[in-house]
């Protein structure tokens, strides 16, 4: 089968690699979309758990081409989204519900072989069936699911407010979220022309470039404050924005190394919430029902859809945001 395998930080080949067989318990897939992500880039340039050689991809959905033995529920033909994240379910952090901080981490394209390939071999348990959904539409699950963690640890109040920084990929499906789970408004702010017009279409109040009067619009603060842009000094500057009682979302990825300044004080005194959310924690069903039933629009998001051939040209978009107007890019083995 061909696959796109990093080989070193840096290094990015396409191979002609054995088809996986799927063991006990598993399940192949033959992939129809995985969509690249930031920590693809991450792991291209050797950071984030890298393991290499890897076949990355974390966001897959495709066909069900092969049942092992042991496996109930599902079978050959159908359409499935895969949950990346595999947990043994018997250390501390699994016991307490807390899979995506298993002390035996393993995810597939993080640590296993991921869905930029032919195929991919999954724990059956992993693999969720997907009605009424392309594949394209399919690999959404895993990103939205990773929101819906992220609003499970927000839960939002019915009729807040809401700011959020970032209009990217996974802040037009955290914008989305937002709404689907209670939040009235929410306003958008991204550099980007184009994404603040779809902001807008996808349900936005309103849609503003850094440096527009953001305040003017919640002059007691914004009950939520949330970020997906993962640059530090947006998050600095989040608590400002807040109203008393506000709830601040950490929810993009900034670099391992960043530090910001924030006030103790500032926090202790308006009663602000801090909250972080990493991964996604069982919650690939939720990002399923709302996929399945139209709440939340993946189709107006996807900018490219590229062969294994240019993921090369899938990550220089990541990289580089505002290069070939890209914004989900799929890659389609």
């Amino acid at each position: 089968m061909r696959a796109a395998v990093i080989t070193q930080p840096k290094t990015l080949q396409l191979e002609n690699l054995e088809a996986p067989q799927a063991g006990f318990g598993q399940v192949r897939v033959r992939v129809g979309a995985t969509g690249v992500c930031g920590t693809d880039l991450h792991l291209y340039e050797g950071h984030f758990h890298a393991r290499l050689p890897l076949v990355p991809g974390h966001e897959i959905a495709g066909v069900v081409d092969q049942v092992g033995p042991g496996v109930a529920g599902l079978a050959e033909g159908q359409v499935v989204a895969l949950d990346p994240v595999i947990a043994c379910g018997q250390c501390w952090a699994c016991r307490r519900g807390q899979r995506q901080h298993c002390l035996h981490f393993e995810a597939l394209g993080v640590t296993r072989a991921g869905g930029f390939a032919e195929y991919v071999v999954a724990p059956a348990q992993n693999a969720y069936p997907v009605r009424g959904l392309s594949v394209a539409e399919a690999a959404f699950a895993e990103p939205l699911g990773c929101v819906a963690w992220g609003i499970q640890r927000l839960r939002p109040e019915p009729g807040s407010q809401a700011l959020l920084f970032g209009a990217g990929p996974i802040g037009l499906l955290l914008l989305q979220a937002l709404l689907v789970s209670g939040v009235t408004r929410v306003v958008a702010v991204d550099p980007v022309p184009e994404r603040r017009e779809l902001a807008k279409r996808l349900g936005a109040w309103q849609a503003l470039a850094p440096g527009e009067p953001v305040r003017d619009l919640a002059p007691h603060g914004f009950d939520i404050v949330a970020e997906a842009t993962g640059v530090p000094a947006v998050v600095e500057s989040m608590p400002a924005y807040a109203a008393v009682g506000g709830k601040l979302l950490i929810f993009g990825v900034a670099p391992e190394a960043a530090r910001v300044q924030l006030s103790p004080y500032d926090i202790f005194q308006r009663d602000l919430s801090l909250i972080g959310s990493f991964s996604l924690n069982g919650t690939l069903p939720v990002a399923l029902q709302w996929l399945e039933s139209g709440r939340i629009q993946v189709k107006p998001l996807i900018s490219h859809h590229l062969p294994l051939e240019a993921l090369h040209q899938a990550l220089a978009y990541k990289e580089h945001p505002g290069m070939g107007q890209a914004l989900k890019v799929l890659i389609e083995p």
